[in-house]
């Protein structure tokens, strides 16, 4: 069972996991480029953005200035903040120009609040920024790369241009649109998060692989007690049962087992008790045949009609109860075949009655019908039914005393749900039924009175094969006594076509 469950689990959890590793992977993945491309897109907008922005500064400075010396100092300062100390505080040279233009826009045209409040909204931290003039020459470069250096055109085309007048009179690009999208720090941002996001995500799927295997030992383990019990079972332990403890899948299978398992056993049970009863059965003919035909050989008995008289008699009465078995046998295990045609049973009853009235006149008993003429018909196999009506007729001449009666009555019976079935029943007047041996009296070799023999008791199969054909029919059986001495009454009812 261990081996068993353990091979299950691993299977499971091997699945499992390969599950949660794809989950992981593909959801990893997807999360990384949504990120990536998200996060790139923002840092292009907001390059651009800042682009615009600085982009106004500079045409507010070269409209100013009439050109673009002393505008590297501009662009190099720290975080691109341009106070009364960065641009106002210098008196000398481009100093001095900036000192006139930042004062002019402070105390004339753009008014000193304006223009503080817009230095204040630019600031660039650590980008880059590169500008070139109207021809693409780089004339500032935060990063000291690309001064003097023809930009390419296509970087170019992603700048923001430099309007004075009308005329484009540079370009300026932030960031993304100089080097690649991500900086240093940008991408050591991102890098953090997908860290995070990766190890959230392989937590979890621990996680979901811990609950899994606990999941899964919950149903291995009662998957492998019906194994070990399986195993038991066909090692030869019929006795061998699983306990239920849900009322799910598993428990169903279980409880299905142990139907099983109890029908096996009973089933063994049988064979074992019919094996035995056979061979009781057959000994004791078997034992008179071996026993005249030794005599005959010995020279006790002479080879004479009487003596081959008796070997034959018991030679009847094995055939007879090996015919019996096979009939049951078959009826037993649902391979009987039926001949299936409409059959009218009083007319069945009556033929049955013509054939055993010699014999019950012999015996000096009174064989008697009561047949309703309505009778309609029932579908069945009319040889197998003959068979019941004389079983059931032999058994009632046996056991019925001479000067008594037996009455063979047909009749219709309506059930509670309308339909109509016919009613057979043998009543005799003989020696009746004790009350416990009722529940029997349909079982293999089962004799109210067992001190007779089986030439005065029959085979003990007549009842039980009786049983099998009219359960074959669809039909049902039974017997009803009031006590020994009062006589019994056989009834079997039948379905109409």
């Amino acid at each position: 069972m261990g081996r068993m469950r353990r091979s299950l689990w691993l299977k499971l959890m091997g699945a499992f996991a390969l599950i949660i590793t794809a989950g992981v992977a593909v959801t990893f993945m997807v999360v990384y480029v949504a990120t990536a491309t998200q996060f790139e897109r923002f840092t292009r907008a907001s390059d651009l953005v800042e682009a615009q922005n600085l982009a106004d500064v500079l045409t507010t400075y070269y409209a100013r200035q009439g050109n673009w010396t002393g505008v590297d100092r501009l662009l190099s300062s720290a975080a691109f903040s341009l106070s009364n100390a960065d641009v106002l505080g210098d008196e000398q040279g481009v100093g001095g120009m900036m000192d006139g233009m930042m004062g002019g826009m402070m105390g004339g045209m753009m008014g000193g609040d304006m223009t503080m409040e817009m230095m204040r909204q630019t600031s660039y931290g650590t980008d880059r920024v590169v500008l070139a003039d109207a021809d693409g020459v780089v004339i500032a470069d935060t990063a000291g790369e690309l001064v003097g250096q023809q930009h390419p055109d296509e970087h170019l085309a992603r700048g923001e241009p430099v309007v004075v007048n009308g005329q484009r009179v540079g370009t300026v690009m932030v960031g993304s649109m100089v080097e690649p999208v991500l900086n240093p720090l940008d991408a050591d941002f991102l890098r953090s998060v997908n860290l995070a996001m990766l190890l959230g995500a392989m937590a979890g799927g621990f996680l979901a692989l811990v609950l899994g295997s606990l999941l899964f030992f919950q149903i291995t383990k009662p998957v492998g007690e019906v194994t070990a019990a399986a195993e038991a079972v066909a090692a030869g332990d019929l006795s061998r049962r699983v306990d239920v403890h849900s009322e799910d899948e598993v428990g169903r299978l279980a409880a299905a087992f142990n139907t099983m398992a109890d029908t096996l056993e009973q089933q063994e049970a049988l064979r074992k008790a019919m094996v035995s009863d056979i061979a009781h059965e057959l000994r004791t003919p078997l034992s008179l045949i071996q026993g005249n035909l030794e005599a005959i050989l010995d020279g006790y008995y002479e080879l004479s009609p009487e003596n081959i008289e008796a070997v034959h008699g018991d030679t009847v009465v094995m055939t007879r109860l090996v015919n019996d078995l096979r009939v049951l046998a078959v009826a037993e295990a649902g391979q009987l075949t039926l001949e299936w045609e409409a059959v009218y049973m009083a007319e069945l009853v009556r033929r049955v009655v013509d054939r055993f009235s010699s014999q019950a006149a012999e015996q000096q008993v009174a064989l008697q019908m009561e047949i309703d003429p309505s009778i309609p018909p029932v579908r069945g196999d009319e040889q197998r039914l003959t068979q019941v009506l004389n079983n059931l007729l032999s058994n009632a001449l046996r056991h019925t005393p001479v000067g008594g009666a037996i009455t063979l009555a047909v009749r219709v019976q309506n059930t509670a749900d309308g339909k109509r079935n016919v009613l057979v029943s043998v009543a005799d007047t003989g020696e009746g039924i004790a009350a416990d041996a009722l529940p029997h009296v349909f079982e293999r070799f089962y004799r109210v009175d067992r001190s007779r023999s089986r030439a005065s008791g029959g085979t003990g199969l007549g009842l039980p094969i009786a049983r099998q054909l009219v359960e074959a029919h669809g039909g049902r059986i039974w017997v009803q006594s009031d006590g020994p001495g009062k006589g019994s009454v056989f009834s079997f009812v039948l379905p109409t076509a």
